[in-house]
C-alpha cells in the first residue's frame, strides 16, 4: 500500500479533502487524531502536558502556545516523540501491507517537522489567505488570535511549491471535488519510493 501525506495551512479544508479521498477509497490517518490520542487518560504524555502547562484541553493550549514561540516549542517536545512514535507503527503496517490502495496520513505540520521523507509523497490543500482568515473567523476566533494561526505555520506558497499535487478549495466544491479525483487517479498510477524510514 502506498503512503501519502496530505498538508497544508491551517483552515484550508484538509479534512475536507481528505473525506473526499476517502470517497475515492483512499484509507485515511490524521496527526490530529495521534495528538488526541496521546493526551488520553493513563497516557505518560498527558501528565507531562499537565504538568508543564495545567491543561489537556486543545483549545487553552492553543491559547497558550499561539503568539508564544517558547511555548509553542515546550509543547511540542512534549507531545512530538509521542505522536510520531504512533505515525511510524501506523505508516509501518500500511507499507507492509501488499494489498493495492493509498494511506493517506493527514499532517498539518509536515514540512514544519520535517516530515516529508516519510511518505511517497505530498498532496498540498490550498487556499488563499483570505478565505483562511475567513474560515477561522467563522469557528469564533478574533482577528488577531487568528492572524498568530496564520503567522505560525510555514508559508500556504512554500508549500504549494514542495507538493507533489495541490488541491485548492477557494474555488466552487465541485471543482474541488474534480482535482481529488484527479489526483487519485495520478497517485494509483504512480510507483514512487519512499526517501526514507520513518524512523525520525
Amino acid at each position: 500500500m502506498q503512503t501519502w501525506a496530505i498538508t497544508g495551512g491551517i483552515a484550508c479544508g484538509k479534512s475536507t479533502v481528505s473525506k473526499l479521498f476517502a470517497e475515492c477509497g483512499a484509507q485515511l490517518a490524521s496527526a490530529d487524531e495521534d495528538a488526541r490520542a496521546v493526551l488520553a487518560e493513563g497516557e505518560p504524555t498527558r501528565a507531562a502536558v499537565l504538568e508543564a502547562f495545567g491543561t489537556v484541553e486543545r483549545s487553552e493550549l492553543a491559547a497558550k502556545i499561539f503568539g508564544d514561540p517558547d511555548a509553542r516549542k515546550r509543547l511540542n517536545a512534549l507531545m512530538h516523540p509521542a505522536i510520531r512514535q504512533r505515525m511510524r507503527a501506523v505508516i509501518a503496517a500500511a507499507q507492509a501491507d501488499p494489498t493495492p490502495g493509498v494511506l493517506l496520513y493527514e499532517v498539518p505540520l509536515l514540512f514544519e517537522g520535517g516530515l516529508e521523507t516519510w511518505f511517497e509523497g505530498v498532496v498540498v490543500v490550498a487556499a488563499d489567505h483570505a478565505t483562511q482568515r475567513e474560515r477561522l473567523l467563522a469557528r469564533g476566533l478574533t482577528d488577531e488570535a487568528a492572524q498568530q494561526r496564520l503567522a505560525s505555520q510555514l508559508d500556504p506558497d512554500e508549500k504549494v511549491r514542495r507538493g507533489d499535487f495541490v488541491v485548492r478549495t477557494d474555488i466552487p466544491l465541485d471543482e474541488t471535488k474534480s482535482m481529488v479525483v484527479a489526483v487519485y487517479a495520478a497517485i494509483l498510477q504512480s510507483a514512487k519510493t519512499p526517501i526514507s524510514s520513518p524512523t525520525g
